[in-house]
């Protein structure tokens, strides 16, 4: 019954015929390994085309879904972190493999006559391939996809003439929005893929018609003798290779876990973005072409190389003229390319390797996400992923802080630190140690005008004692009552009531300490740190109104504020 079928099958296509022409296809020089990478790349846009059809069935590109959704596969979807990785990596490993495709054929000088335009189809398809696999970065809306967005989009905007128009275009509108990521979605799933499916097609025709080109050794008297089919040996070889590729692939996704997605993309959190490795070298030429010439950069070099490359053929018929060597020439030249755009890359790699605050940035980040997928697991608000993250008002707080406090009081570790007083371990033990030791330090009160008070002096008993009074001030329910009791005692008598208060009241000489660092104490002085209870005249601080600081706004960078620990009091 299936011969049957088969054999219909057959009388209506002619894939018998097709089979045959194709297992008997003539192979100059005979099977070899380096044939092998055209099927393996092959082999890997097939993988890229099921698996990204695995992801689009639970993506939604939209500002408020698409991180909710890559997450949803990430962590929710039976094995959708394997079907993530593979399609990640996958996409990475079949860029190197297309340019080992393309080296091959360099050195074998596989792109001469009649062969031209089979060549200049393969770097398009190279072309496309990497422009699929850009877009595909930009989809999962975390930080770096977000801020790698922003340098792609100002590329467009920065090219000549059709700039505004172009970026207006990529991001639907005047600004990142929704219509961004359905754009670039629509890019990656089917303008791109279907330039490519073009492209290879026609690639493969074109090997059809002009056949396999012989090994670089191979005299083209030895070619008819030395030819060899396609079947078995070559296949076998194509198989193999393929085979070993995409277990190897898979036992390195297993083991690493995929690949990571970031924190949402969020304008307001600094991350220091970087493209795919594969756009490093343009990145590095942007440093060198700045301002108006970046498109120099961006357009004009890589578009000059992308001819030189495309032209080869037509080249090596120029130069096989005037030099027996004109193949070897070529390649050497193409060998030469390549490493200089290995370097530029390795130049951007090094220097975001040395790049302390770069890494301390990216560092903060990693933190932030670890953060959003535990709040996530809870339960993404329908306003978007950025919103998540007041399930936890410290985690919250912390994003408050750095949007309306962070520009004055900077990270404590900068230097030389010019910010006002450092508030990382803020209200500690350590850190009120170290503020009585040195309240004129530039990371208490040394880059403000409150810079009056005196270090104490006096024994490390009393020290510590008053200590335990103001760290009982805040409510702490591990403070030691009867030392509390002795420091209330000692701030009497070392003269800290000469300016301080314990009354809830206040003079405006210096801040109350009644309910130090509570959460009632710190909800009055952050709306209004000029009164009377707190710096008075000399404040220096802004008001935070209800206006500008909601209440829940105002309770979330308490409760961060309070959260602080000893081991964050990590400044001088």
């Amino acid at each position: 019954m299936i011969r049957r079928a088969l054999d219909v099958l057959n009388e209506r296509s002619g894939y018998r015929e097709w089979l045959a022409s194709a297992a008997d296809s003539p192979l100059p020089g005979g099977s070899r390994w380096a044939r092998t990478f055209g099927a393996l790349t092959l082999a890997l846009l097939l993988l890229e085309a099921l698996t990204g059809a695995g992801l689009s069935a639970w993506y939604s590109p939209s500002a408020t879904d698409a991180w909710a959704s890559v997450h949803f596969i990430q962590f929710q979807v039976y094995g959708g972190w394997v079907v993530r990785g593979l399609h990640h990596l996958g996409g990475t490993l079949l860029i190197v493999v297309a340019v080992l495709h393309l080296l091959q054929v360099v050195v074998w000088g596989s792109y001469r006559a009649p062969r031209e335009l089979t060549w200049i189809s393969g770097v398009l398809a190279v072309l496309v391939v990497m422009i699929i696999s850009h877009t595909g970065y930009l989809l999962p809306d975390d930080l770096r996809a977000y801020w790698a967005t922003q340098v792609l989009l100002g590329i467009a905007g920065n090219q000549p003439g059709i700039g505004p128009v172009g970026q207006t275009l990529i991001q639907g509108g005047p600004a990142f929005g929704n219509t961004t990521l359905t754009h670039l979605y629509a890019l990656h799933v089917l303008l791109a893929p279907g330039a490519a499916v073009v492209m290879v097609l026609v690639h493969l025709g074109l090997r059809s018609r002009t056949g396999a080109s012989a090994p670089p050794e191979l005299a083209e008297a030895q070619t008819p003798a030395a030819s060899q089919g396609y079947w078995p040996q070559q296949l076998l070889k194509d198989l193999g290779m393929s085979a070993a590729v995409l277990v190897g692939l898979l036992a390195y996704v297993w083991q690493s876990h995929g690949v990571e997605l970031g924190a949402p993309a969020d304008p307001a959190i600094e991350y220091v973005a970087r493209p795919e490795w594969y756009f490093y070298p343009v990145f590095q030429l942007r440093h060198w072409f700045t301002g108006s010439a970046e498109f120099i950069a961006t357009t004009v070099l890589p578009g000059i190389a992308t001819v030189a490359l495309a032209a080869l053929p037509f080249a090596y018929a120029w130069l096989s003229k005037r030099t027996p060597r004109a193949r070897t020439l070529l390649a050497g030249a193409v060998f030469a390319g390549l490493a200089f755009t290995i370097a530029l890359g390795a130049m951007t790699a090094s220097a975001d390797a040395r790049d302390e605050k770069a890494t301390k940035i990216n560092q903060k980040a990693e933190l932030m996400a670890h953060e959003a997928h535990r709040l996530a697991m809870i339960g993404v608000p329908v306003s978007g992923p950025i919103y998540l993250y007041q399930n936890d008002d410290q985690v919250w707080g912390a994003r408050v802080w750095v949007r309306e406090c962070a520009t004055c009081h900077t990270d404590c570790s900068v230097k030389p630190f010019k910010g006002s007083p450092c508030l990382e371990g803020y209200a500690t033990r350590t850190w009120l140690t170290k503020f009585l030791k040195n309240p004129a330090s530039p990371h208490f009160f040394g880059n403000t005008k409150i810079d009056e008070m005196e270090p104490y002096k006096g024994d490390e008993p009393k020290a510590r004692a008053i200590i335990e009074f103001l760290w009982a001030e805040g409510a702490r329910p591990d403070a030691d009552q009867a030392l509390a009791a002795q420091g209330r005692i000692a701030f009497d008598k070392e003269g800290c009531e000469s300016c301080h208060t314990v009354d809830g009241v206040g003079t405006g000489d210096a801040p109350d300490l009644k309910g130090w660092a509570t959460e009632g104490w710190l909800k009055e002085f952050i709306r209004t740190p000029d009164a009377s209870r707190f710096y008075g005249k000399p404040n220096e601080m802004d008001s935070f109104p209800h206006e500008k600081l909601s209440a829940a706004e105002l309770t979330a960078v308490i409760a961060y504020l309070r959260a602080q620990t000893d081991a964050e009091a990590k400044f001088p």
